[in-house]
């Protein structure tokens, strides 16, 4: 929440703010422009509107998923449950 509110002032001010972050429902709500990395190539730039527009998706999680083919993320939440339950 710290993070989010400095990141908030910051762009009201007009600052630049370059940052990297897995937590996709923070970066669209408070980011001018977005590019998404796939094995350290852009996928996309822009902001998230035309995201959204571009590939017919409402979150940037499934814009993330549908240009990267990631679709893997529930069976992997599944395992990673069982290993802690196994602890």
């Amino acid at each position: 929440m710290i993070i989010k509110e400095i990141l908030l002032s910051l762009k009201e001010e007009g600052k630049t703010i370059f940052y990297s972050s897995h937590i996709m429902e923070i970066v669209e709500k408070i980011s001018d422009r977005i590019i998404l990395l796939d094995d350290g190539s852009i996928v996309a730039d822009g902001s998230f509107d035309d995201l959204k527009e571009s590939v017919q998706q409402k979150s940037l999680e499934q814009i993330f998923n549908q240009l990267t083919g990631f679709s893997e993320y529930k069976n992997l939440a599944k395992k990673f449950i069982s290993v802690i339950k196994e602890v």
